[in-house]
């Protein structure tokens, strides 16, 4: 019986092929985790904006949304001292000046309500002027 030939060529081919493709796929592992990564950074910081745009309109919808319900509270204040101004005084000398001085004191305490309810109207900021700077010439 004839022994067999060892085929070193061949496990030091296959050798160096797994080392070769072992060495590429962690590469292109490592490059498609770092692309991931960017396209996860772009997603988010997308999100974000996005997130900060609908925060923003919130916001101002809630201000909108509390200046008409003071505008109405201070209405309706009005409403109430122009009625309390028209009702009529009735009765005896004294309880008719107790009534007079009732309704003047109700008549102021609802009016400050109405001007401490009253929205204040919205100011644009001023852009604040910049300051020029004059160089100094330097003396040689």
């Amino acid at each position: 019986m004839a022994a067999k030939k060892k085929t070193t060529r061949k496990k030091a081919a296959k050798r160096s092929t797994r080392k070769k493709t072992t060495k590429r796929s962690t590469r292109k592992k490592k490059m498609n985790g770092a692309k991931l990564l960017k396209a996860a950074d772009r997603e988010l910081t997308a999100v974000a904006k996005r997130i900060d745009k609908q925060i923003d309109r919130m916001g101002k919808e809630m201000r909108k949304a509390e200046r008409q319900a003071a505008r109405e509270t201070a209405r309706l204040l009005r409403q109430a001292r122009t009625k309390l101004d028209k009702l009529p005084v009735k009765g005896s000398s004294e309880w008719n000046k107790f009534l007079r001085q009732s309704k003047k004191d109700l008549s102021k305490t609802l009016g400050s309500l109405e001007r401490s309810v009253k929205p204040k109207p919205v100011r644009k900021k001023k852009k604040t002027a910049k300051k020029k700077t004059t160089r100094k010439k330097r003396s040689a």
